[in-house]
């Protein structure tokens, strides 16, 4: 058994290694690998060890095993908003055809322990008096590595469910610390926002905070927002967690630093010309470059991965896509005729001998690409076929604004009050200014709740398709399985690929797929871990 610890432990420190390698020179992930050491004890020595050992945590989001690529509509997470078509990942999660063996789940979650790991060392030495830095410096980093330790055990909890709960660094390659049995889901989310709740005091205001690439008080209350309404849903069923997500995202609406953008689309333009924009998109993972140089290891693949699939290479044109992320007829029927937001996130066009050819009005949506992520909105030139600089919202504004409302509605049991706030979003939409005398993109007033509840969950799929929050979503409203079923109805007979694709999606979806597989690997190191149902 020590033999399998002492791999295990190889692999983790081969992850953190690699991690602190694909830093970037221009932003948060700065870090000069040269200058980056630890005494034999693992003990940080100063302010600058300090940082660098916090980039190293905010990094594993930018890993390829999670945002930097797999999770870019390869891990099932678009759910009912779209499907996969890439046919590399059949027999895989990307198909719902997982097994305990997977490696994208294996991987997913190994950097993510690895990611906590990293953050337990910083909370296990941050307040060591010996290392010298200001205290308000010293309480920002502390902040920072709560929220995160926080926010990954969060992206295990939304997929696995229980999971061992570590919150100290692990010690030695034979130590016991690494042979614990899964933590209940109260107890996990309880740690959750208890972490986060002592970040909210740490960490800096967003005005005060370099990018939308690091943590603020703002990222902090959103995402506690997005916590508790997952704790009020299922499987916990914590009804009192609605006044809490509400309570949360209303902090962030009373900053009055945020707002809309304008643009639905320049939201998404922003995020590939490396264009921050924190009043809108509160929280990203950082992208950087064009895979050359110094650049080489801190690029991501979004839009390449989930983006308009164009097979030229020549880096001046559209830009290389795979392009494995094909949207469903419900999402595309969900918008109206005069939603900006519709021929944005679902592309109207393909690319055709170097030429973009829009798509008739007879034509199959299941043959549409999701289109938030465009290439040919990059500005660094040659456009990478491998790679792309293109950022990846976790947090928009828009966001919060649906989680209150949503919350609002669910604790109160009326949704007047909540109006407001999906009105703001509905208008963006189309065209209208967000503040002002024109209603004729809001929902009435004297909708019922349970007609705002459904419009709530519409708006969300309309509003923030193709962001990776969709499956969560569904699991959290107990809508998962029989949303999936009703998409695999939807799909006509026939032949042609993309049928045949959309058809093996949808149709290997079976009620154990509301939790990932614990890996394998992981059971065999860990005896006490027990599997998930129907694995």
């Amino acid at each position: 058994m020590n033999a399998k610890i002492s791999y295990y432990r190889l692999r983790i420190l081969i992850i953190i290694g690699v991690a602190f390698l694909t830093q970037s020179c221009n932003k948060l992930l700065d870090v000069n690998p040269g200058e980056y050491t630890l005494t034999s004890g693992g003990f940080y020595k100063n302010k600058a060890e300090l940082n660098d050992a916090l980039r190293g945590v905010y990094s594993f989001l930018a890993s390829g095993d999670l945002y930097g690529s797999a999770m870019l509509g390869r891990m099932g997470l678009d759910a009912d908003e779209g499907y996969i078509n890439n046919s590399v990942d059949r027999g895989t999660i990307g198909y719902y055809d997982a097994s305990t063996a997977d490696t994208k789940i294996l991987f997913y979650w190994r950097a993510v322990y690895a990611a906590i790991n990293n953050a337990n060392a910083i909370l296990a030495q941050v307040d060591n008096p010996e290392i010298e830095i200001d205290k308000a410096e010293r309480d920002n980093i502390k902040g920072q590595a709560l929220f995160l330790r926080g926010y990954y055990y969060f992206m295990l909890l939304t997929k696995f469910g229980e999971v061992p709960l570590v919150k100290k660094p692990t010690s030695s390659s034979g130590s016991m610390d690494v042979y614990l049995p899964r933590t209940s889901l109260k107890t996990i989310y309880e740690s959750i926002v208890e972490d986060m709740e002592q970040a909210s005091a740490l960490v800096y205001d967003i005005n005060n905070v370099e990018s939308s690439g690091r943590v603020s008080k703002s990222v902090v209350w959103g995402m506690l927002a997005r916590v508790c309404l997952h704790m009020a849903g299922e499987p916990l069923k914590d009804l009192s967690k609605y006044n809490e997500a509400a309570k949360y995202a209303k902090m962030v609406i009373d900053t009055k630093y945020h707002e809309l953008n304008p643009s639905y689309k320049q939201v998404f333009v922003n995020y590939a010309q490396d264009k921050y924009d924190p009043k809108e998109s509160i929280w990203e993972v950082e992208f950087y470059g064009d895979g050359k140089g110094v650049y080489k290891n801190i690029y991501g693949t979004v839009g390449r991965t989930n983006g308009i699939k164009y097979a030229g290479t020549d880096g001046l044109s559209f830009g290389y896509s795979v392009g494995v992320t094909y949207t469903t007829e419900w999402l595309y029927n969900l918008y109206e005729a005069n939603d900006l937001r519709r021929d944005w996130a679902i592309a109207p066009f393909r690319y055709v001998n170097d030429q973009k050819e829009y798509w008739t009005a007879s034509a199959n949506k299941l043959q549409r690409n999701a289109g938030k992520f465009r290439r040919e909105e990059e500005i660094l030139l040659p456009r990478n076929p491998s790679s792309t600089p293109q950022n990846f919202p976790l947090l928009r504004y828009s966001d919060v604004l649906l989680m209150y409302a949503e919350a609002i509605n669910e604790s109160e049991g009326n949704p007047e009050n909540a109006l407001k706030y999906i009105n703001q979003v509905r208008r963006r939409a189309k065209g209208i200014a967000v503040e002002g005398g024109n209603t004729s993109a809001d929902l009435p007033s004297g909708i019922p709740y349970s007609d705002f509840k459904t419009e709530i969950k519409n708006e969300r799929a309309r509003e923030l398709c193709f962001e990776l929050l969709r499956r969560d979503d569904l699991m959290r409203w107990g809508m998962f399985y029989n949303s999936m079923k009703i998409r695999l109805s939807q799909i006509p007979s026939g032949t042609s690929g993309y049928l045949v694709q959309a058809r093996l999606y949808f149709g290997n979806v079976s009620l154990r797929d509301i939790r990932w597989p614990i890996p394998s690997y992981e059971m065999g190191i860990n005896n006490q871990l027990e599997q998930n149902t129907g694995w």
